[in-house]
């Protein structure tokens, strides 16, 4: 069966290799007329193209007639059905008139299928393959055909479900599908999957298992499981600043000081205006221009603290707002720059007078982090100059880039230029020859490709520099590293055929000789370069010197480089050039399971011998020994609270490591953010992750989460953070160090379904206010770590009602600060934030309805009539629905209906 299968997909390799060398013969767009008696097998494509029907039907992920996987029995699968039919009045017999197939993504792998007429495997990655049998005699109207399919997994989003199915055929252009196309609804600005069957069984296609427990966030759910607390503080909205100041004290609740006139900045000191430059443009956004020309501005006096008290940390700043002046006095030139975007917090769209108060603050974390994925899918320049800006107007600090992986490689390097020439693109082709193949629904889809040249690059560093932010690049290795290798390739085939080896040979990633079989965890079973050859650090040093000089001519020192280093899946086993590096009795190691932390600790010590600190993911960094790797490693951690990633974060500070939380279930923001299929996202670490729940995190004490969290199944979780030994008595896992703090936090978001800048900015925002929140102030609710050591459970009752009654009401008037004054100044950006679906109820026959973010109108409509805004409860009679608007009322969330 496997042999058969390997048949197949080579077979049809060399298919779609000789479709794509040549050029397409007319736009598959264009024939919507029957076909005529001699159609050429490219026009039967192009009409089939246009005219296929193509409908995923997804049936569930609780199915009990999973098929064997690898001649075992499985516990849980997911079923469904891939439909495929032709319009009414259509030809009889639609085909082609040779060997063809229906090319698809799907992120998790059919590992077994059936049907009649049609035959599907997978290829590598997410690519799969439906070909024709040789009993199928070609489609007619009114007749359906479909495919079974079974995944050693479960689903649980329609974001999940790719687009862009493409027909090929040997010898002609391939064609995308135009049934699986994506839309945009005119209303939200969400996107349309013709293609998929709306989810709509709630036990079947909502729940991941048998006994996962967890509820649909139907409107009565999310009215549900909104606290029950009396309404913001409309006057404290006004004093509002996020993230919250470590302290203020109001002068006078009543008083205002009008900016109407503008400001004018007095600078005594080293600080310098152009360090100011992006905070004054911010609070010109907002209607609060610098006038140094008119009499009536508001002087801004700004100095640098002379005397700085050992407690001070970077970014410390004294801001005093009183009847007549702002006197600003700052650690350093980043403090000045933050106490500007708190005068910019306290700035009310549509007003200019702003409180008088005086505050004292700076960071909890010195690291503020947001990572984004931008190589799975390409996000341009501008998406990213938007999110520094929006990152330094809630100081935050480090932005982490992650340029490159499997499906693109996404930064120009002028000594290797086939890395973009080649690993920038994706089209309809499996060679890699001249471009990668077009995983994640890339087929056709070229405005998710593209890379950022040199000049972009800088001018992200300069724009990033202007605004107090450090970007951290990560070109992922040696794992997630398919493009890499494949643009190796493609320059190893273009100096050989020059017939020059030594230039061949020279970045070469690749061991043509190695047989190992192995599949990563995204599928893929090409993905790892080969560590054990020579050239591939000869590559790692290349782009090292090359990323380093574009920074240092940027005036943007690479100051920290992120290795990656995780998810290697198995590969070099059978590399004779990794079997003839552990035969050597030179090296330390002697089997292959120890390659990767060789891998590791060579590059480690690359980087920081060029005078960068190195970072990486932490189960790769676990696998070195502390005395190969340099002093200061950041180590990101990526472990789940459920699964133990205190534990991680305790083995790894007791190397002496900066630790820097990533935790998935709370910091990952490619999660969907409700339990509702229409939510995009994955779902491996968590069910939903909310601007509230990340709000709710304690970083500092990871432990006690065990008190009020839920595991992926909706269920409760112990956590034992005492000493614990095993049978011979060695300690496996011990507290922290004795006051030890984590170095920060960052967000994720990795772009599999992010598939449009609107779908990376509905994911981001709102929650990046809360994790701005988080980073930067430790709420008085938090309770601190127990360094002896201590158990969690829902039981447990450290973190008591009182508590939880304080983080209740700071969320509330946070939730409003964010409705009232924030989500506003998003829009005058025009970023694309998420519209928060609405909780509601009829009681008595009455509608009440409620929203996450408070201060966003909400609106409903009784048996589909216009409609009207919810103020308060209203009597209601027959179908309910609800819905939420953005503030200026341009866009509306999604729809739910009410059930009474």
């Amino acid at each position: 069966m496997n042999n058969k299968k390997t048949l197949l997909a080579l077979t049809l390799t060399t298919v779609l290799l000789s479709a794509c060398e040549k050029e397409p013969s007319q736009n598959p767009n264009t024939s919507t007329v029957e076909k005529p008696e001699a159609m050429s097998p490219q026009q039967q494509l192009n009409e089939l193209a246009n005219k296929l029907v193509v409908k995923y039907n997804f049936l569930s992920n609780i199915e009990t007639d999973c098929p064997d996987f690898e001649g075992k029995p499985l516990d849980t699968c997911y079923g469904a059905e891939i439909l495929l039919s032709v319009p009414e009045g259509t030809t009889n017999n639609l085909t082609i008139d040779t060997p063809w197939q229906l090319n698809y993504s799907q992120v998790y792998p059919v590992y077994a299928s059936e049907g009649s007429d049609f035959e599907l495997v997978h290829l590598n990655g997410d690519i799969h393959v439906i070909s024709p049998k040789d009993s199928f005699a070609g489609f007619s109207a009114g007749e359906t055909q479909k495919i079974k399919l079974w995944v050693k997994s479960t689903l649980i989003t329609e974001s999940e479900l790719m687009p862009n199915y493409w027909l090929s055929a040997n010898g002609l252009a391939p064609a995308v599908v135009e049934s699986t196309k994506t839309l945009i609804d005119k209303e939200t600005g969400l996107e349309v999957q013709p293609y998929v069957v709306p989810f709509s069984d709630t036990v079947k296609q909502i729940k991941s298992a048998p006994d996962d427990i967890n509820q649909y966030a139907s409107a009565a759910w999310l009215y549900q499981n909104e606290p029950e607390l009396a309404p913001a503080d409309k006057k404290a909205l006004d004093f509002a600043i996020i993230p919250t100041p470590k302290s203020m004290q109001v002068i006078d609740e009543s008083a205002r000081l009008s900016l109407a006139n503008g400001i004018k900045l007095n600078l005594v000191g080293e600080v310098t205006y152009p360090e100011l430059s992006a905070a004054l443009e911010r609070l010109a956004l907002l209607g609060i221009n610098e006038s140094s020309e008119s009499n009536n501005a508001v002087s801004v006096n700004i100095s640098l603290n002379a005397e700085k008290p050992a407690d001070w940390q970077a970014g410390h700043y004294q801001l005093r707002v009183s009847e007549n002046s702002i006197a600003i006095a700052a650690q350093d030139a980043t403090g000045a720059f933050y106490a500007l975007q708190s005068l910019a917090s306290l700035v009310t769209l549509g007003s200019t007078d702003i409180p008088l108060v005086v505050i004292d603050d700076q960071p909890h974390y010195e690291y503020r982090g947001q990572h984004i994925d931008v190589a799975r899918n390409f996000q341009s320049k501008e998406f990213i100059f938007s999110l520094i800006r929006q990152m330094a107007a809630y100081k935050m600090n480090k932005l982490h880039l992650h340029l490159a992986e499997d499906e693109g490689w996404r930064l120009e390097m002028p000594s290797l230029p086939e890395l973009t020439q080649v690993g920038a693109k994706r089209c309809l082709d499996l060679s890699d020859k001249n471009c990668l193949q077009p995983q994640l629904g890339g087929a056709g889809a070229t405005e998710r490709d593209g890379y950022y040249s040199v000049a972009d690059y800088q001018e992200i560093l300069q724009l990033a520099t202007k605004h107090h932010i450090q970007v951290i690049p990560s070109l992922d290795m040696p794992g997630h590293s398919r493009a890499a290798i494949k643009a190796m390739e493609a320059r190893y085939h273009h100096y050989m055929k020059q017939e020059n080896e030594a230039e061949a040979l020279r970045y070469l990633l690749t061991d043509f000789d190695d047989k190992t079989v192995y599949s990563s965890i995204q599928n893929y079973n090409d993905n790892t370069l080969n560590i054990c050859m020579e050239s591939t650090y000869t590559f790692v040093d290349r782009v090292l010197e090359d990323l380093k000089l574009m920074h240092q001519q940027a005036g943007h020192p690479l100051a920290l480089y992120h290795i990656g280093a995780d998810e290697t899946a198995g590969a070099w086993v059978d590399s004779p050039v990794c079997k003839a590096l552990i035969a050597d009795d030179s090296n330390e190691f002697n089997d292959s399971k120890h390659l990767g932390a060789h891998f590791i600790e060579r590059v480690s010590n690359m980087v920081v011998a060029k005078g960068i600190a190195v970072g990486g993911w932490n189960d790769g960094l676990k696998e070195t020994q502390v005395d190969k790797m340099p002093s200061g490693v950041y180590s990101y951690i990526w472990d789940a609270l459920p699964w133990g990633a205190h534990k991680q974060v305790s083995e790894q500070a007791h190397r002496n490591w900066n630790i820097v939380l990533s935790t998935p279930d709370v910091l990952y923001f490619d999660f969907p953010y409700q339990i509702d299929p229409k939510e995009r996202g994955y779902k491996w670490a968590s069910r939903r992750v909310t601007a509230r729940t990340i709000f709710n995190f304690m970083p500092d004490n990871l432990p006690i989460h065990a008190e009020f969290r839920r595991d992926t199944l909706g269920k409760t979780f112990t956590v034992n953070d005492e000493v614990q030994r095993d049978e011979q008595g060695k300690v496996t896992h011990q507290p922290l160090p004795k006051n030890f703090t984590v170095k920060g936090i960052q967000g994720q978001i990795w772009g599999e379904t992010m598939r449009s800048r609107e779908q990376a900015e509905y994911m981001l925002y709102p929650r990046l206010f809360s994790l701005a929140e988080r980073a930067w102030h430790q709420a008085s609710w938090q309770v601190p770590y127990n360094y002896q050591g201590q158990s969690f459970s829902p039981t447990s009752g450290v973190f008591t009602e009182q508590l939880k009654q304080q983080r209740d009401e700071q969320w509330l008037a946070f939730s409003a600060a964010l409705g009232e004054k924030e989500l506003p100044k998003l829009e005058l950006d025009n970023v694309f934030y998420r519209v928060p679906t609405v909780g509601a109820v009829i009681e008595n026959g009455k509608l009440i309805a409620n929203t996450a973010i408070k201060g966003l109108p909400i609106e409903y409509r009784v048996n589909g009539a216009a409609w009207q805004i919810y103020q308060a409860p209203v009597e209601v009679d027959g179908n309910v629905e609800v819905r939420a608007r953005t503030r200026d009322s341009k866009r509306a969330g999604r729809i739910l209906p009410v059930v009474e």
